[in-house]
């Protein structure tokens, strides 16, 4: 079975928000893809070195798993998640097929943004 890799913004969301959210996603790939797919599990518990950057270390053991991807599903552009940005990237330039999903679809994650975006303006 082929595998799917699912890039969903973690930050400030709970881990509860964050599964329901690959779930849909699960769905709409494997109905864009038209075949069953198999998820890498790319939830990472909270297991983090507690020094240096912590979101780059998360970020480099995602894109460790993407390696076996066959798919890759993830956000269309959102600054606000930087992370997914790159994991689009690296989907883009390795040649991975990929579709994007918009960000409204997970409403925790659009308040994530918006409090973004809130900061940065000031």
């Amino acid at each position: 079975m082929k595998k799917l890799f699912i890039s969903c913004p973690m930050r400030g969301r709970t881990e509860d928000s964050i599964k329901s959210s690959m779930e849909r996603m699960h769905k709409i790939a494997e109905a864009y893809f038209d075949q069953e797919l198999e998820v890498i599990q790319s939830y990472i518990p909270d297991t983090a070195p507690t020094t240096g950057n912590r979101r780059v270390w998360y970020l480099g053991e995602s894109i460790k798993m993407m390696a076996e991807a066959d798919y890759f599903i993830g956000i269309q552009y959102e600054d606000a998640f930087a992370g997914c940005n790159i994991e689009v990237s690296v989907a883009r330039g390795y040649n991975i097929p990929y579709t994007l999903v918009d960000l409204c679809m997970m409403p925790d994650a659009v308040e994530v943004a918006r409090e973004f975006w809130e900061k940065v303006a000031q």
